[in-house]
């Protein structure tokens, strides 16, 4: 047998640079440049352009003043409270007592002891206090564990009919100190007791140097010891700083619609502006609702004014930018158009020759005698020419304030007049010809935009 020759076939080399790898190659340097320029390029943020009010700027830390009178201990010892902290006493009713000999702390044991399902009130009102106390539970307020404490033993009396006291020698208390009028008692103190509205100064609002004293945290009095505080009348103020922006905004006002922060209740009251050497306060006269907030010294409010409307901005979104007069005899201009003018510009050729130029111009202002163009379109000095009138020489200016338009993708500077204004926002009037609309996009920040520049977002 013939040996079987073996056929082996060479496959055809290709070359590394074909076309493929060329083109892709390309593509490759092209994604690289883009992503190089696109990681060096300053981005523009934009900002939605919204309508509405402005809103949540006219929140302040209110100081309360109050009728406020201070019931002093005649002996030295331990002290029951038997009416809780906000609760209103009438005349003669029982508030606190001294103990000297120590034996009356037993009446609360005693009390305790009788905490059955056969009285059901008592057990509600406990748990309902208990639950209060653990959803607003503060470990940093320590003082509130000590205002808990008091408050179960003064429910605890009151339940068992010892508030009413009509005879505190058959329970053995001792030393009974009754409210000298009707009021709302308060177990604390802190020096604003006797301030007077006129008398107000901004040192007063400084939350890190106020100092409050809880009468139920010791347990015990010395003679001429403050033993708790009487609000005696349901008139009370409110009264808060205000620059000179605000005062002339607030200037004129009788009343006031207001929002307590801490719940969210609307109030409105009487309202007055109050001047002294320290500066000048907004002062709220209320005469409802002391109870609700009468162991509070500062409340945070906002008022709730009547605000203009229009499309919101905010602040840093504005720039002021310089455009040039154009007498509307030097000026063609078609009605179905009226953000484009045409103007004829005298320059000068290489020969030193004088020739016309016509140049299409975008108006920013329409007023009665002149438009405003942009002064990247003429110069000063430039001649503006018109059939069978005089040259113009450009020379008057006018600077407006605006905001970039960059809906097209790149800025475009638009006139606002600016009706409102606070720290952040403003409110612009909408509708005119050469502004804003609602939805448009403008630059966050204008100091990053030129007119003109291609926007990257």
């Amino acid at each position: 047998m013939k040996d079987k020759k073996s056929k082996i076939s060479k496959h055809k080399k290709y070359s590394f640079f074909n076309i493929g790898t060329i083109m892709f190659g390309v593509l490759f340097v092209y994604m690289v440049i883009c992503l190089v320029l696109y990681l060096q390029t300053e981005h523009v943020t934009a900002y939605e352009v919204t309508a509405g009010p402005l809103t949540g700027n006219y929140r302040y830390t209110a100081l309360t003043l109050k009728s406020e009178v201070l019931v002093k201990a005649s002996q030295s010892g331990t002290v029951s409270y038997y009416a809780r902290e906000g609760q209103k006493v009438g005349m003669g009713n029982g508030v606190c007592s001294v103990d000297v000999s120590g034996k009356q702390r037993d009446i609360v044991k005693n009390m305790e002891a009788g905490l059955t399902g056969d009285n059901p009130e008592m057990i509600l009102k406990l748990r309902s206090q208990m639950s209060t106390f653990a959803m607003n539970y503060d470990s940093v307020s320590y003082q509130a564990v000590y205002n808990f404490r008091s408050d179960v033993e003064s429910s605890i009396l009151e339940l068992a009919n010892v508030s009413s006291l009509s005879d505190p020698e058959a329970w053995g208390i001792e030393n009974l100190y009754t409210a000298p009028q009707e009021g709302i008692v308060v177990y604390s103190m802190d020096g604003y007791e006797n301030m007077q509205a006129e008398s107000v100064k901004q040192a007063d609002f400084d939350q890190m140097a106020y100092q409050k004293t809880n009468f139920r945290v010791n347990g015990t009095v010395s003679n001429g010891d403050c033993l708790y505080k009487l609000l005696t009348d349901e008139k009370w103020s409110l009264l808060f700083p205000v620059n000179k922006e605000m005062e002339s905004e607030l200037d004129g006002r009788k009343s006031i619609r207001f929002r307590f922060l801490k719940d969210g209740t609307i109030f409105s009251g009487d309202f007055s502006i109050l001047h002294n050497n320290d500066g000048s306060f907004g002062k709220i006269d209320m005469e409802t609702s002391l109870i609700r907030y009468s162991g509070e010294r500062f409340l945070e409010i906002e008022l709730l004014l009547d605000r203009t409307t229009g499309l919101k901005i905010p602040n840093s979104a504005i720039a002021n930018k310089t455009f040039y007069k154009i007498p509307k005899e030097f000026a063609t201009y078609d009605g179905e158009k009226p953000k484009e003018i045409s103007i004829v510009k005298q320059i000068e050729k290489k020969d030193g020759s004088k020739a016309p130029k016509y140049v299409t111009a975008t108006v920013y202002k329409d007023e009665k005698a002149y438009f405003l163009i942009d002064s990247t379109q003429v110069s000063d000095g430039d001649v503006i020419l018109a059939d069978e009138k005089p040259i113009y020489t450009i020379s008057d200016s006018e600077t407006l304030e605006g905001v970039y338009n960059i809906n097209k993708g790149y800025a475009v500077f638009r006139e606002i007049t600016i009706l409102d204004k606070n720290e952040e926002y403003c409110i612009i009037e909408e509708g005119a010809t050469f502004g804003l609309s609602e939805y448009d996009h403008i630059a966050l920040d204008a100091s990053t935009v030129n007119d003109q520049d291609i926007i990257a977002r």
